[in-house]
């Protein structure tokens, strides 16, 4: 019988494979490198949404501007994951929506909605809900909800032009929310059993999005590449070099 023998290198890549591989559980990220490929992962169904810097951007002033993962990038049955990305202010009266356990037709307040993605019309009965990060004039956050049990409510504000880090445990049972690494609340919900895509959105406010991450409970995908854009992919999350 041939014997190989590994290298240390060799057999740390072997390990790798074979755990990440086997437990790994990305479900959907996009860092924006790729504008058109990232069209595809995104539908706006209000505001001023671009791809510009290799990031998502909200320019619009207007209140409730969304944008939802397409059909095709999401799957019904999860309903037990990590949602996170980076998110920065640069202007307007408030702060960030960070939408979860979406499903069926949002609420248009008002507006005249884009189409939604196909699947997603269909579905009944409709459940939104979203992290009010900076809201009632950035003087506090709360998770609200059709639908669903809103909560978290916190004195957390947000800053303007500056990089902060959000994310979102869900299951089947509850929600958890943290902010700049920092829990904020968990909150006890098991309406429809935690299932629903994710999104994000603004209120009067415009913003820049990047790094976004949806993950199961066994973590994402172990990557330590470094690209030349400045952009590293790390065992739990994603870091980008940011002005």
């Amino acid at each position: 019988m041939t014997k190989i023998a590994l290298t240390p290198i060799l057999a740390l890549g072997l390990i790798l494979v074979l755990t990440t591989g086997a437990f790994s559980q990305t479900y959907f990220e996009d860092s924006f490198d790729d504008a058109a490929q990232s069209a595809k992962k995104w539908t706006p169904l209000f505001g001023q949404w671009e791809f510009k810097d290799k990031e998502y951007h909200q320019l619009g002033k207007e209140p409730n501007s969304m944008s939802v993962v397409s059909d095709e990038f999401w799957k019904e049955e999860w309903n037990n994951y990590t949602f996170e990305v980076k998110g920065n202010k640069i202007g307007g009266a408030e702060g960030f929506l960070i939408m979860f356990r979406c499903r069926g037709m949002m609420e248009a307040r008002g507006k005249k909605l884009n189409d939604h993605p196909a699947r997603m019309a269909e579905q009944k009965p409709s459940l939104e809900y979203w992290w009010n990060l900076g809201g009632w004039g950035n003087t506090r956050s709360k998770v609200e909800s059709w639908g669903g049990k809103g909560g978290a409510d916190s004195k957390d504000t947000i800053k303007d032009k500056t990089w902060q880090q959000i994310k979102i445990i869900n299951t089947p049972k509850d929600y958890t929310l943290f902010l700049d690494g920092k829990e904020v609340a968990k909150v006890g919900d098991d309406t429809q059993k935690g299932i629903g895509r994710i999104g994000l959105a603004t209120w009067s406010t415009q913003a820049r999005y990047d790094n976004v991450i949806v993950y199961g409970p066994n973590g994402p995908d172990a990557t330590t590449a470094v690209q030349k854009n400045g952009k590293a992919t790390l065992i739990w999350g994603k870091i980008k070099t940011q002005n």
